[in-house]
């Protein structure tokens, strides 16, 4: 089936995407990066994507995915072997953006697809899926890395994370035929179909959607980049913090299979506020231990809240938008998620710089974790009003 081949597919280049990241932050810590200069390696990761992102999604929605998947995954393995060929941190600065631009055009295709492929009575239940297939990648990628690091060095490490996308692009290239490309919906008679941005973002629903994925973004973008930091100047090897990040994406994995039968019980909105108000809680608890087995543990507890944290925003802003127009929202969605890429993480490089550590970090994310609960909590009363 079409819907289980692009889910496989994913799942098998998450790994890169998830992994990838890890590697580039521990290869510029072995550099002598400080929490600035790795801040901005992954404001660079975003920078294409939040501008061109939007850009994506309407060729999407006009003209066949599977352009966008060809692009994406061929130019993300070139870049991904670059670190290979050109080891330094120079060449580091120059991959990040490259990196984010191209998978997110992958990213755009696929999610896309599956919405698209899929029906208002079951497309929680597919994107659930597909979330499953991220978090499997959030598993595998940081703790393969890990390991790759620790028996190869982080050098062919790069190598290892491009053989695993030109696998993914080898069968897209073989298996094109089953990919479908969904018709756009065609307008009413004598109507113009509109493209204006501001439209979707005249909805409550697609406001409440990309807030939510705001501080959603922010909180993994944090996790991501400082608990490698942290656990680094814990000095954990590099097997154990790929363990530690590991546990995060084993409990985004959990969360997320239980997210048809309780978001079909409370709400996708209710879902969220709670989801946010356990986030909160664990990255109170990240600078108030050294022990790697309760740092994995508060992991996994970031991974229960978080993990739900994508999927629903997912789904939130695939249905505000309005027919003809899915892909368009999906990528207002990793507009955002990209945009906080390029602010987040230099924002707060500069605030670690400047406190010398990481706890005001974690405890800032905890407060974003809170407005992210207050602001579902209220569209959850509003849904229950209408």
């Amino acid at each position: 089936m079409p819907l289980f081949l692009i889910i496989v597919l994913t799942s098998i280049t998450f790994i890169t995407m998830k992994g990838s990241r890890v590697l580039m932050t521990l290869y510029a810590v072995d550099l002598g990066a400080g929490p600035l200069e790795t801040g901005i390696l992954f404001a660079l990761y975003g920078l294409f994507p939040f501008l061109l992102a939007i850009a994506a999604g309407r060729l999407a929605d006009r003209f066949d995915n599977r352009l966008l998947m060809y692009w994406g995954l061929g130019s993300y393995i070139l870049s991904l072997a670059l670190p290979y060929v050109f080891p330094s941190m120079t060449t580091l600065f120059i991959v990040a953006p490259l990196w984010g631009f191209t998978s997110m055009l992958w990213v755009v295709a696929t999610q896309n697809l599956v919405g698209t492929l899929s029906t208002a009575d079951n497309r929680t239940r597919h994107y659930s899926y597909y979330s499953l297939g991220e978090s499997t990648g959030a598993v595998i990628g940081p703790v393969l890395v890990g390991v790759s690091i620790d028996t190869l060095s982080h050098v062919p490490s790069f190598l290892v994370m491009a053989l695993i996308p030109l696998l993914t692009l080898s069968v897209v290239v073989i298996k094109r035929n089953s990919i479908p490309v969904p018709a756009p919906a065609t307008p009413a008679a004598g109507a113009q179909p509109s493209r204006n941005m501001r439209d979707l973002l005249a909805q409550p629903a697609m406001r409440n959607a990309l807030l939510s994925n705001a501080a959603v973004m922010t909180g993994l973008d944090l996790f991501n980049l400082y608990m490698p930091i942290y656990g680094h100047s814990l000095n954990f090897s590099a097997t154990t913090i790929g363990l530690i990040m590991g546990a995060f994406g084993a409990a985004a994995f959990v969360t997320r299979l239980f997210i048809p039968s309780i978001s079909k019980r409370y709400g996708e909105r209710a879902m969220l506020a709670g989801a946010f108000v356990i986030s909160a809680a664990a990255f109170c608890a990240f600078p108030l231990t050294a022990s790697a087995l309760l740092l994995a543990l508060a992991a996994f507890v970031l991974g229960l809240g978080l993990g739900c944290g994508q999927p629903l925003s997912m789904i939130l802003a695939f249905n505000a938008a309005p027919p003809g127009r899915s892909a368009e929202g999906i990528s207002m969605r990793l507009a955002v998620s990209y945009g906080a890429h390029v602010v987040v993480p230099p924002v707060f490089g500069v605030v670690g710089a400047a406190v010398g550590g990481v706890a005001a970090i974690f405890w800032s994310c905890a407060l974003i974790m809170g407005g992210g609960s207050w602001i579902n909590r209220a569209s959850a009363r509003e849904a229950e009003k209408v």
